[in-house]
């Protein structure tokens, strides 16, 4: 053939002898459909030949009667380590022997062994005659044991497992028959074992273990050991659950791959010409499997192309052309994976920006370093990637770690500190190990601590009171009634209460707040945006900025404060802000409610003379109220009439037997009534305590038009309206607006309301 005898003309065909097997055997189909596919490839023919097996396949590549063969790789790799032998021995006069297929290291030296790609598995089956079960091996030659035709890649394999359990073929009574013999004389019951190497799923082994003459056997842990370490051409699989009609558990077995092995004489090594046309031979090979592993016409070979990872070390170096096509699936393999990366990542970018934007709580940094399900994913996290770093580092050569689930469970292990040596064999493995159970034990600890910081400090219950809640800044000491008011029995007590105090507040006044119930206290700057991003202030439902006095003893500036209010809401992601923009007296209000779009309607206390001066930019949130004034407007009409005092008292307390304001929806038959007949009905209805009706809130602006430069404060007064005028028109959308003692009283007031509704 060409290959033998030197490189093709111009135009002339290039021929491959190529080995197989016994006809129509595995290995023979084949290498039949790789000629098939591997037809049209250039110049390059398969010529397919039938052999005894591995064993023959090998010394005929060897002695140049083969281009390449399908080649079991334990005999290939011992083939190819005799090689390396005998170039390292020299000429020592000791005698050499034991080589897998009686092989001698002058005969390995003839040929340089190549591997062109691993296509098929096949796993060791250990047939046991029923009832037997084999825990070990000691008792394995009481009885004739089939191990397959001598010079077969499955006799050389079952040789190596039984030198593993510590026999040698010599002393065992062997059965030399076909296996078709092999199982009649078990069902004579004078057969006890059987060790076939072949695919796991083969049609053979599946009648065996169907007709119930037989059962699977798992190969001893010890035995797998000892074979992974002194033979590592092969590696530790299991063969499946459901692989084989009735097996419901995983058995532990090796697999030996079947690769395509490329011999070159030494003497042609340097014949550019010859080694031309092999790769020529090379590549049309590997476009042949590769057709056999995509194509469905050849699905029932199950041949799949691989170059690395087939055993546990693969001593036999790649072809050149092999390696070219490894290097290219690696690097395509790794962009895709760098791809997926980064597309993932912008990917939880936008999903990041997003939740900032729809003002989702915890979307911040800030805010996920107290969460305790950070360090729980991220634990999760660390095992799982752990796992299946460890599982691909030793699944091949680790009896414990054959399927994810055990790795799964021996990382958990790690993770919680539990590291032994023992259960990882490789360096790497153990590295990964180490790293997985500091990680692990560090992230318990942060998960520990965030649990324990979230129980200490009640923010379980902090959380949901910064929602709705009420935030005091800048507290001075002649406010402590206004909190004992807010804090006493009525419908704010309800409402969460937050309170900022500066360091310059007397100790004497921190002491009475403190004993304030139902309040958080917050010692920070509240000039400071930083500092009151934790109050989540677009979520308040009021913010009151206090004035200096005398007894506060600092020196913070209300418009100030209004200013660290507006960048605080800036740039929380909860009031949808992105970044904060530093704001002048010129600043519009239009501008203000575009950088801060989420900003709560705030109280600041001030004066007559300040108030259009000062905080007229802020008109759109800010709410100026000159307190001094009020208290003296108050102070005056209480002089007066003396029931004012008493009537302010009574509202204001929220005693439990006094009434409060309330609103309610207008009832249907009540839309487009004058408000002497609504007035007149409520007070008819008798109820517990009754209800004084005292005007009307319009919720929507009559015509639907809302009047130009409105503010938050001039809104109010708008649409309250506190004693209408007989005539006015109950609109539709109006709440009514009376004292009662529950709201739940005014609620039902107003529905009974009809039955004591004068007749017109």
């Amino acid at each position: 053939m060409f290959l033998q005898t030197g490189a093709a003309r111009a135009g002339e065909a290039i021929v491959v002898r190529f080995g197989s097997g016994a006809k129509k055997g595995g290995f023979d189909v084949t290498a039949h459909a790789l000629a098939e596919a591997a037809r049209g490839e250039g110049r390059v023919a398969i010529a397919p030949e039938s052999t005894r097996g591995s064993c023959d396949n090998v010394h005929k590549l060897l002695s140049g009667e083969l281009d390449a063969a399908l080649v079991q790789y334990d005999v290939a790799a011992e083939a190819y380590k005799a090689g390396l032998a005998d170039a390292d021995a020299g000429d020592s006069a000791i005698p050499k022997g034991g080589w897998m297929c009686k092989l001698s290291p002058e005969e390995a030296d003839k040929a340089e062994l190549r591997v062109v790609a691993a296509v098929s598995d096949a796993a060791v089956h250990v047939l046991v005659r029923r009832p037997v079960r084999l825990d070990d091996f000691a008792e394995i030659g009481r009885e004739p044991l089939f191990m397959g035709k001598d010079g077969s890649g499955s006799y050389e394999t079952a040789k190596v497992i039984l030198g593993a359990a510590g026999h040698t073929a010599e002393q065992l009574p062997l059965f030399m028959g076909t296996a078709e013999e092999a199982l009649v004389a078990m069902s004579r019951r004078e057969l006890l074992t059987m060790l076939r190497t072949t695919e796991p799923g083969h049609a053979e082994i599946g009648d065996v273990l169907a007709s119930g003459l037989a059962t699977l056997n798992p190969l001893p842990e010890p035995v797998l050991n000892r074979l992974i370490d002194g033979y590592p051409y092969y590696r530790i699989c299991p063969i499946e659950t459901g692989t084989y009609p009735g097996l419901e558990y995983s058995m532990p077995t090796v697999c030996v791959s079947s690769v395509v092995l490329v011999a070159t004489p030494r003497e042609r090594l340097e014949d550019e010409a010859f080694l031309a046309d092999r790769r020529l031979a090379v590549e049309a090979m590997i476009h042949g499997l590769k057709k056999l592993a995509s194509d469905k016409q050849y699905a029932g070979l199950g041949v799949r192309v691989e170059w690395r990872g087939f055993a546990e070390r693969e001593p036999i170096p790649l072809h050149p052309v092999a390696e070219v096509h490894e290097s290219s699936e690696r690097r395509r393999a790794w962009l895709q994976g760098g791809a997926f990366a980064g597309a993932l990542g912008v990917a939880l970018y936008l999903v990041r920006r997003a939740l900032r934007r729809r003002r989702v709580p915890g979307a911040g940094l800030e805010s996920q370093l107290s969460n305790p399900l950070v360090p729980f994913a991220a634990f999760a996290c660390v095992v799982t990637l752990s796992t299946f770093i460890v599982w691909s580092l030793e699944h091949d050569s680790n009896a414990r770690l054959r399927t994810l689930n055990d790795s799964f469970w021996e990382m958990n292990t790690f993770a919680t500190g539990n590291f032994t040596t023992d259960t990882l064999k490789t360096p790497t493995a153990r590295l990964v190990g180490a790293a997985a159970t500091i990680l692990g034990l560090g992230l318990l600890a942060w998960f520990t601590a965030t649990l324990t910081n979230i129980f200490a400090q009640e923010q379980t219950r902090l959380w949901r009171r910064l929602n709705k809640h009420l935030v005091v800044l800048n507290f001075r000491e002649d406010m402590l009634p206004l909190i004992r008011l807010l804090r006493s029995p009525g419908p704010t007590r309800h409402r969460p209460l937050h309170v900022v105090v500066s360091d310059a507040l007397p100790r004497r006044v921190r002491l009475q707040l403190a004993r304030v119930k139902a309040l958080t206290i917050h010692h920070s700057n509240p000039e400071v945006p930083e500092d009151l991003a934790g109050l989540r202030l677009p979520r308040a439902s009021r913010v009151i900025v206090l004035g200096d006095g005398e007894t506060n003893g600092s020196s913070y500036d209300p418009l100030r404060i209004a200013r660290a209010v507006h960048q605080a809401c800036a740039r929380d992601p909860i009031g949808g802000g992105q970044r904060a923009r530093t704001l002048g007296v010129a600043a519009t209000s239009v501008e203000i409610a575009r950088t801060a779009p989420a900003l709560p309607v705030t109280l600041v206390e001030t004066s007559e003379a300040e108030r259009e001066e000062v905080f007229s930019p802020f008109a759109a949130w800010l709410v100026p109220v000159d307190c001094q004034a009020l208290a003296h407007r108050w102070l005056v009409m209480a002089c007066r009439d003396r029931a004012f005092a008493e009537l302010f008292n009574r509202v204001v307390a929220f005693a439990d037997d006094n009434a409060e304001v309330y609103t309610a929806p207008a009832p249907t038959w009540l839309i487009g009534q004058p408000w002497r007949k609504a007035r007149r009905a409520l007070l008819e209805v008798q109820g517990r305590g009754g209800a004084v009706p005292l005007g009307l809130y319009r919720t929507a602006d009559p015509g639907g038009k809302a009047p130009a430069g409105g503010t938050s404060h001039a809104e109010l007064r708008r649409r309250l309206i506190v004693n209408p005028r007989p005539d006015e028109t109950v609109a539709p959308g109006d709440l009514i607006v009376a004292l009662c003692e529950d709201e739940a009283d005014l609620v039902r007031i107003v529905a009974e309301s009809r039955k004591g509704a004068p007749s017109s």
